[in-house]
């Protein structure tokens, strides 16, 4: 972060008051309550919301509104940012995400009732889009641990408009990857088979900048990637075809996770100890 803007942090961060509301559903409820009128996007742009960095497969696009971010307080029901799910050509609000500038030790508030959920930003934007947010240096609310010695940004996401599986303030919502494509989610399927379904909507691309990001440079490593991911995608959309309607049967779910164990097999076989070692949380 510039000293620039370590001082606008210092000069604007304030503590947010804590919601009136007593338990976390809520709080879900309340604040679905303040964003519905964003199911239409074009709102959401008049009051100053703007897309930054990339599609998530996992957390879709991110819109932030940069005057609520440095403003002088922060109110939980006014979310300093959107996610949102592009759907049969169509953006679908999925929840909101919360952002505190944090200066040195400082710790994030401690709502939305899952101070494990918060987690920093202090990195620059190519690698905050493009590598696994669970490296980051996340602290949780009043869990007694020293926080980051440098100014940061403290995030938490609430997924209010599409449930997510591993719970309502989870960084990443897995879910995505069946909603994008129309599917059904298993209440009981691993989230391997997510991960598979997410090459079939954008998510190679995405990983295929990621793997760069981490560290395959060299002609040989890109050109093994792609042809991995190429087919790892065929394989995929042939899973996918003939399907008779938004569920997906054991069999196919099966064979999800197995493409995805496949994948990573073919790029262990491609990229160096090292890159590797920089995506066990993304793989």
């Amino acid at each position: 972060m510039t000293p620039a803007l370590a001082a606008l942090v210092a000069l604007l961060a304030a503590g947010p008051a804590p919601p009136t509301m007593t338990s976390p559903e809520e709080f879900v409820a309340a604040v679905r309550g303040a964003t519905s009128r964003y199911h239409d996007r074009e709102l959401a742009v008049a009051d100053g919301y703007r897309l930054i960095g990339g599609d998530f497969p996992a957390m879709g696009e991110h819109w932030i509104n940069i005057g609520l971010v440095f403003g002088l307080e922060h109110d939980p029901m006014r979310p300093e940012f959107l996610t949102y799910v592009t759907v049969d050509g169509k953006p679908r609000l999925t929840g909101v995400a919360y952002a505190v500038p944090l200066m040195p030790g400082e710790l994030p508030p401690a709502w939305p009732w899952a101070g494990g959920r918060w987690h920093d930003h202090a990195r620059t934007v190519d690698e905050e889009t493009l590598l696994p947010h669970a490296g980051h240096a996340g602290h949780e609310a009043g869990d007694g641990e020293e926080s980051a010695q440098q100014p940061r940004l403290a995030m938490a996401h609430a997924w209010v408009w599409l449930a997510n599986p591993d719970g309502d303030f989870a960084a990443d919502n897995w879910a995505i990857p069946y909603f994008r494509l129309g599917l059904d989610r298993p209440a009981d399927a691993p989230v391997a088979c997510a991960k598979a379904l997410s090459l079939a909507s954008g998510g190679a691309e995405h990983l295929a900048g990621v793997l760069e990001a981490a560290g395959a440079h060299a002609p040989s490593e890109r050109k093994a990637v792609r042809k991995a991911l190429e087919r790892a995608q065929r394989s995929v959309a042939e899973i996918l075809r003939g399907r008779g309607g938004p569920r997906l049967d054991a069999s196919r779910l099966s064979a999800l996770a197995d493409q995805w164990a496949r994948l990573w097999m073919d790029l262990d076989r491609a990229l160096p100890e090292a890159t590797r070692s920089r995506l066990a949380a993304f793989r």
